[in-house]
């Protein structure tokens, strides 16, 4: 199987400062790449991802690499971090990182509607065990109000009006069912009117709804709010995230905590040429981390 490539995987590992038998959550598992070097380096690792699939392949990588012995895969959202850390641990952590990026399966996969060219589905769901709210049903039954907040508001989509009406006449000949199906009216209407992106046309409007499905913005600000009382002192927190509005998050929080002297910041760090000629998913990363006081 092609693993998902870790970003800023040394950069991270440098904040984060691994020390053998010390405590570290993944709040954001994937495929296990950044706790697997935490293991190597005798860490002691919780890996909560919300995508049972994720999980699933993390934990068998981990087992094949002979690395499990100190690895806990935990099947949850990280909302649920600060609970299930009093729970389980029964101790606050010295470390945490949260990859905020979808895996490479979960964007090219067939039957989760994350894929402009999934032609099976337009899910979204993480979870679809735990989720009732799909990509679908906020598509095909949200009025034009509701879309143009959540175009606008999550992925600052500049034509969100016109595009909504063409979406709304679209559904209403037929229901809209996959992604393929979406990505193609949204780039049926930058091509007619002569509009040129440097990135596919859909990516903002597949963006937007992902984070209304899996309420991302929400419950980044939770797990950042939750840092606060589940990493020791001197501990570290890393996240890296991949658009502007999730950072947006993660900055102005960095910003209100070191005001208040909770946090200590350390500089944002871009990937390098190097990975990002290695790794194409890795352009748009971006790592903040803080120190808990």
């Amino acid at each position: 199987m092609n693993y998902h490539l870790p970003v800023l995987l040394r950069e991270t590992l440098d904040q984060l400062s691994v020390t053998p038998g010390n405590i570290y959550i993944d709040a954001t598992l994937g495929h296990g790449g950044h706790t697997i070097e935490i293991l190597k380096q005798g860490g002691i690792v919780y890996g909560f991802d919300q995508d049972p699939k994720n999980l699933e392949i993390a934990t068998n990588r981990i087992k094949e690499s002979n690395l499990n012995s100190n690895f806990h895969p935990i099947h949850s959202n990280f909302n649920q971090l600060k609970k299930i850390v009093n729970q389980k641990i029964g101790q606050k952590i010295d470390g945490l990182i949260a990859d905020l990026g979808l895996s490479s399966s979960q964007q090219t996969d067939q039957n989760r509607g994350f894929s402009f060219n999934d032609n099976s589905s337009l899910d979204m769901r993480l979870d679809p065990l735990s989720q009732n709210l799909t990509a679908e049903n906020i598509i095909n039954t949200y009025s034009f109000d509701q879309l143009y907040e959540i175009f606008t508001k999550f992925g600052q989509e500049l034509y969100s009006k016109p595009l909504i009406i063409q979406i709304i006449k679209e559904r209403q000949k037929s229901p809209i069912k996959t992604g393929e199906r979406l990505a193609n009216i949204v780039r049926e209407f930058y091509f007619n009117r002569h509009i040129r992106t440097k990135i596919d046309p859909s990516t903002k409007i597949f963006l937007s709804l992902r984070i209304a499905v899996n309420q991302e913005n929400t419950n980044l600000q939770k797990l950042l709010k939750q840092s606060l009382d589940i990493v020791k002192p001197n501990g570290t927190v890393c996240i890296i995230t991949f658009h502007s509005g999730e950072d947006r998050i993660v900055k102005q929080f960095i910003k209100d905590e070191s005001s208040k002297n909770s946090i200590i910041a350390n500089k944002p760090i871009k990937p390098s040429f190097s990975e990002i000629k290695e790794n194409s998913l890795s352009r748009s990363s971006l790592l903040r981390s803080y120190k808990i006081i």
